[in-house]
């Protein structure tokens, strides 16, 4: 199957907006031809983990706003896309009622979300009812889902991807003197399942994982925590979390005076920046691009429209809206392309194997799994970079 590839001409169409989209049958379109795509949203707009739910939702509002502004046709008709988030409120126990509120009850056939990687499966579960209704994610849950020939997408290369073909051995040629670290997770089947991968990846890199302490996800007291790691770490590693957390454990490594090295994911830039005077090295995953580091004016163009329409403050976006944004706009190439907004079969096969041009680069292999590139964010000496690697 030959990859598809799709740009859009202007960063004025780049930046999309309140979505809808039109099929080829007559039940979804009016009387005039014009048709009609409804979208939900499951986000953790409250909680632990609304930093970046909150991005993520906002992503989406804003891409459905630009692309309603610019205006899309698909099979001929003029289409607009209406729009319901919803408050995942940081528990995965909430993923199945928003799921079935947004399927049933405002009828959308495209849900981006959740943000939680716990809920993903009733989620899931609730689309995989339904029939006719397409997931994207970004949240590692959605590994048991995509590619499996069903209408699920995950946001965000594997983590098999991410991990063992690319962050790790980039941490590791960046870090060559950093031979041993331990390693902090939460203590949660999705925190146990990635230490297990991520121990095998540092090892097959090089690198000794001495220790691994778990503690819960609702820790906010880290000093017990951090005075449990060996004196012969060289450095911490600080899996699947957010950036609070992030930052309580670096403050509590200083003050047990560990060695100031920190190895990150699912977290950004941002906890590392605030303490770059203190820090010999800091790294981070980044997905899609990184909004204290965009590697052109064209990010840095969208990073500062989503700043200002939300009025959030120099330096506080995270990187969930470019992990977001773009894929609205490649959501819609998909139903052009595949001449329909309602039969997620042929949409589905639309998206695999595809490419997308945006404020980031996107692609699908030919089984549905994301192939975007990504990128080693590493802060030394006060100075933060990115490497890039991954992409197809």
């Amino acid at each position: 199957m030959p990859k598809k590839s799709f740009a859009l001409a202007s960063l004025s169409v780049l930046v999309l907006g309140t979505l809808s989209a039109c099929g080829g049958g007559s039940d979804d379109a009016s009387s005039d031809g014009d048709c009609v795509v409804k979208i939900g949203g499951i986000f953790s707009q409250t909680g632990a983990a609304s930093a970046f739910g909150s991005d993520g939702e906002r992503a989406i509002d804003l891409a459905i706003q630009d692309a309603n502004e610019e205006g899309f046709e698909v099979d001929g008709k003029s289409c607009t896309i209406e729009y319901k988030a919803t408050d995942l409120a940081s528990d995965p126990n909430n993923a199945a009622s928003l799921a079935q509120e947004l399927i049933t009850g405002f009828e959308a056939k495209f849900i981006f979300g959740p943000d939680l990687a716990a809920a993903v499966p009733p989620a899931a579960t609730a689309v995989q009812r339904a029939g006719d209704v397409m997931q994207f994610s970004v949240s590692t849950g959605m590994d048991a889902y995509a590619g499996k020939d069903e209408p699920f997408f995950r946001l965000a290369p594997t983590d098999v991807k991410m991990v063992n073909e690319g962050y790790i051995p980039a941490v590791a040629e960046q870090l060559p003197d950093v031979t041993s670290i331990a390693m902090l997770m939460t203590d949660d089947d999705t925190g146990k399942a990635l230490a297990e991968g991520y121990t095998a990846a540092f090892e097959e890199a090089g690198v000794e994982v001495t220790q691994t302490e778990y503690y819960a996800a609702t820790t906010t007291n880290f000093a017990p925590i951090v005075q449990r790691i060996d004196d012969s770490a060289q450095g911490v590693f600080i899996g699947y979390n957010n950036d609070s957390a992030a930052a309580g454990i670096m403050d509590a490594a200083a003050e047990a005076g560990l060695p100031p090295v920190f190895i990150t994911r699912g977290i950004s830039a941002q906890p590392g920046v605030d303490r770059s005077d203190d820090l010999q090295d800091y790294t981070w995953l980044v997905l899609g691009a990184d909004p204290l580091y965009p590697a052109n004016d064209e990010q840095q163009a969208f990073v500062d429209k989503f700043s200002d329409a939300f009025s959030i403050p120099d330096g506080r976006m995270t990187y969930f809206p470019f992990v977001h944004y773009d894929y609205v706009g490649m959501l819609i190439q998909a139903m052009q392309e595949a001449g329909t907004t309602t039969d997620v079969d042929a949409i589905s096969d639309a998206l695999r194997g595809s490419s997308y041009e945006g404020v980031v680069p996107l692609s699908f292999d030919d089984e549905g799994l994301n192939t975007s590139p990504m990128g080693l964010g590493i802060l030394r000496d006060g100075q933060g970079e990115v490497i890039t690697f991954g992409g197809e």
